[in-house]
């Protein structure tokens, strides 16, 4: 049976950002990844019409200083979760492992590190995590690492480094995405101007909407359009605007603005469920078909929506992975 031909079909979708794995190592009592009480979970993905689920392993170094162990431990619990539910999801590794997610009516599973500082400026650990699945990588997360520095820290000098480039155009080469989600100005203006392969923001938002440091200022929001990158939509409330609880209305502002700067193909989603405070309006992954229907409201077309949702997604990822 195909992924949507049960009730009402939903608009597929594709998330590019998430830390539900992180949540369930870290958090037992919280579930698996069948069912939890989080916003993400299969059941929840296939009810919200998910196409393909980025999982995220997130690793924050000043609470774990030893990153690449702390990584083996997420992805041991993420292999075992996939084993588990291996009837349910297709991992994504390449543009043909989409197109079977689609026909087996899987969901497709694209395997994140959040956080550079996992490869230690070394191309042979980069090596390894190919091989263990991770299709992206966030160069930065708030910390400076040997790749760059993160949102915040920003100057001429603090660009993308010698041994930053080298994990880059090694990326570039076994096909990864380059996800500049948290990485400064600085940075990001450097990768879209030198990257061969179109980068992504996996999880940003507008910097003109809402002035905070991790959203993007008009004109790196311009070189993605340009580039033929992507931005992903990040539900944050503290991204979206200055009221207690993410609201939709919030998250179309933001895309309107992408979209009239960056042009409609540049805009994706990248929720940061279960990464961010649990104040959205949405209840969670389930409901995705609200946004759909607040970006129609918001004045999108039909069309643009299922750009937003997962057509510039799908043709990205399938572009970049090869």
């Amino acid at each position: 049976m195909p992924l949507f031909a049960f009730g009402r079909a939903a608009m597929k979708y594709i998330d590019f950002h998430c830390d539900t794995i992180t949540e369930i190592h870290d958090h037992r009592e919280k579930g698996n990844l069948l069912e939890n009480s989080l916003y993400i979970d299969l059941k929840k993905l296939k009810k919200g019409g998910c196409f393909i689920q980025d999982f995220a392993l997130w690793v924050d170094w000043e609470k774990d200083p030893d990153v690449w162990g702390r990584y083996e431990d997420l992805l041991s619990t993420w292999k075992k979760e996939a084993a588990l539910y291996k009837d349910r999801l297709q991992p994504v590794h390449s543009r043909e492992d989409i197109r079977e997610a689609e026909e087996d009516g899987k969901i497709g599973a694209l395997l994140s590190i959040e956080g550079g500082e996992v490869v230690g400026g070394s191309v042979e650990k980069l090596r390894q995590v190919y091989k263990d699945g991770i299709r992206l990588i966030t160069l930065t997360w708030n910390y400076p690492n040997e790749i760059g520095w993160p949102n915040g820290m920003e100057g001429k000098d603090k660009g993308i480094t010698a041994k930053g480039w080298e994990i880059v155009e090694a990326m570039e080469s076994l096909h990864m995405v380059v996800d500049t989600s948290h990485l400064n100005d600085e940075g990001t203006g450097d990768i879209l101007l030198h990257c061969r392969r179109a980068p992504m923001a996996s999880h940003s938002d507008a910097r003109t909407v809402t002035a905070h440091q991790r959203n993007l200022p008009d004109d790196l929001i311009r070189l993605f359009g340009e580039k033929g990158g992507l931005i992903g939509l990040n539900f944050a409330n503290h991204f979206t605007g200055d009221s207690e609880e993410t609201k939709l209305g919030n998250i179309v502002r933001h895309a309107r603005h992408i979209r009239d700067v960056g042009g409609i193909d540049v805009l994706a989603l990248g929720s940061d469920f279960d990464g961010i405070e649990p104040k959205l309006e949405l209840k969670d992954a389930s409901e995705m078909g609200r946004l759909a229907d607040a970006l129609k409201a918001g004045g999108f077309h039909e069309e643009e929506v299922e750009k937003i949702f997962w057509q510039n997604g799908e043709q990205y990822l399938k572009d970049i992975l090869g």
